[in-house]
């Protein structure tokens, strides 16, 4: 069991989770006083290896995936250590709880006269009733419907819990009860209630299929669905929306952080520090002899900052999670300035000024001015940023650019962007697509690379921590 432990450990490590040496080690003490009795080996494992509330469901999933596995513990053992919700269902069919005839009406396979009931009925049915077994049903019919999945499934996991969503006519349902509500006016606890529902679906199916993963393909399915579910290493635009809610979250966290650090630059003094660079400079007038020292010291600093985000698609969930992050920590700098855009641009800043950052995204997303044909084009992006607006941006600026560099086989209007790169302090781009994608398709990425002074690849939130050292 120690070396399953072990195991357990460095999979939490994979899934996100930090446990240290000491961590492990109080964990195998704290294993070895309880026992291995389900609840108490898991709130062993949990009180000494969980440091943040936040990391708790993901402890869980990992633990119930793991400790449930037929290959990480013997059949017998197996028993012991099924889900801790509390659920008591099966995640095999089984019919106790609904009607085979309601069943085969689901699957269109009803005889006679009114046989073939859509599953989108049912599932409003259900919902609206509150009725869990048959939302268990449904949930166990939209996974038989995919058939035996193939790794390529496991690999795209979202894609395929939005086919088994769709096969039991999941949108149509949502429709519909979206209907009801307005026709019927539904009381928001009730509405909050059906949306419960639904998502206990959701999560039902994500359970049935991580687990027919496991069965299929063993470790190698374990091992996809925990790197998975590491939020730092999820790419931006694989994120689904609580997903999205819980980087925020974290960006947050990360924004305190930085908040408290102090900017440092140097300065010419009469003291401090020796200047290497200047001294030598100023011993070439002396025969290279270092008669007269050069000093400098550190001095605290706020920089202004500008950033150009790009909100075209996918990359619009990054440029907003740049924008959360500079403003919750723009006391960091002497003042910051923010431009939207696809096609043409626009100036947001006035939309964070006395307002908090979410009301303040949503009003600049909403009136801002950026898009044209919805298509991404940079060129004409720097030749507006240029003419328009680039007389007012401070000579001390740093510009940040977010954007994917995919310029739909525009003009690239490069010469603007060096004109750019020329009146600010200094330009850094943050391209949220893996570094392997630059320069494929319409991709342009090595055309402006020469004209800033750093090129980031910036697709998750491992990343995103490290790239910010950049432009405090």
């Amino acid at each position: 069991m120690e070396e399953k432990i072990l195991d357990f450990c460095r999979l939490l490590r994979k899934g996100g989770i930090n446990v240290s040496f000491s961590q492990i080690a109080d964990a195998l003490r704290a294993v070895g006083e309880v026992g291995f009795e389900k609840e108490d080996f898991f709130h062993a494992l949990c009180c000494t290896l969980v440091s943040e509330k936040a990391e708790l469901p993901l402890f869980e999933k990992i633990f119930n995936l793991y400790f449930s596995s037929a290959f990480a513990l013997g059949k017998n053992e197996n028993r012991d250590f099924d889900s801790l919700e509390g659920d008591q269902d099966s995640d095999q069919l089984s019919s106790e709880f609904l009607d085979l005839k309601i069943v085969d009406s689901a699957l269109g396979e009803g005889r006679g006269r009114g046989g073939g009931a859509s599953p989108a009925l049912l599932l409003v049915k259900a919902v609206t009733e509150g009725n869990r077994p048959l939302l268990r049903t449904l949930a166990e019919l939209a996974v038989k419907s995919l058939g035996t999945p193939g790794f390529l499934e496991l690999q795209n996991f979202e894609k395929t819990v939005e086919r088994a969503k769709v096969n039991i006519g999941w949108y149509e349902a949502v429709n519909r009860i979206e209907q009801i509500k307005e026709r019927e006016k539904i009381s928001a606890y009730t509405y909050s209630q059906w949306l419960k529902n639904l998502n206990y679906v959701e999560e039902k199916i994500r359970k049935l299929l991580e687990n027919l993963f496991l069965k299929i393909f063993g470790r190698d399915a374990l091992e996809e669905i925990i790197s998975a579910a590491n939020l730092k290493e999820k790419e931006f635009y694989r994120l689904n929306n609580l997903e999205i809610e819980e980087i925020r979250s974290r960006i947050s966290k990360l924004a305190r952080r930085l908040a408290t650090r102090k900017g440092r630059r140097y300065r010419r003094a009469k003291r401090g520090q020796i200047d290497l660079r200047r001294t030598f400079q100023k011993a070439l007038n002396t025969g290279k002899v270092p008669i007269q020292l050069k000093h400098r010291k550190r001095v605290l600093s706020k920089p202004e900052l500008v950033l150009l985000c790009d909100v075209s698609g996918s990359v619009a969930v990054f440029s907003e999670f740049m924008l959360q992050l500079v403003y919750t920590i723009q006391n960091r700098f002497r003042n910051v300035r923010s431009f939207l855009f696809v096609d043409t641009v626009d100036e947001v800043t006035q939309y964070f000024w006395n307002q908090d950052i979410e009301e303040a995204l949503k009003n600049a997303f909403v009136n801002a001015h950026f898009s044209i044909s919805g298509f991404s084009d940079f060129g004409k992006v720097f030749v507006t940023f240029a003419t328009k607006f680039l007389p007012g941006i401070s000579p001390q600026s740093t510009l940040i650019i977010l954007g994917d560099a995919r310029n739909n086989w525009r003009p690239d209007e490069k010469e603007f962007l060096e004109k750019i790169s020329k009146h600010v302090r200094r330009v850094i781009w943050f391209n949220p697509q893996p570094r392997e994608r630059w320069d494929t398709e319409d991709s342009i990425m090595s055309v402006y690379a020469p004209y800033c002074s750093q090129v980031f690849e910036c697709r998750n939130l491992k990343q995103l921590e490290k790239v910010v050292e950049a432009i405090l």
